[in-house]
């Protein structure tokens, strides 16, 4: 796969994942109660998978998860 390609995809993918989240925005919204049973199906997404590769891949962030400062578990 080459870079067009693979930035193609990810664009592509993007745009599937913000419509899906709309789509749910949407939903909770019109009805508070509602259940979102089958949530499972998009973590496993190719769509969703490749976004989410992207943005961690791209990811500049903090040393540590949740942004404690590393000294705070080096005591």
């Amino acid at each position: 796969m080459n870079t067009d390609e693979l930035e193609h995809a990810t664009y592509e993918a993007e745009r599937r994942v913000l419509e899906i989240q709309a789509k749910l925005h949407r939903w909770a919204r019109d009805d508070p109660h509602r259940r979102f049973d089958d949530l499972f199906n998009l973590c496993a997404d190719p769509a969703f998978l490749l976004v989410a590769w992207d943005r961690v891949r791209g990811n500049k962030g903090a040393k540590t998860a949740g942004g404690v400062p590393l000294w705070v578990w080096s005591r």
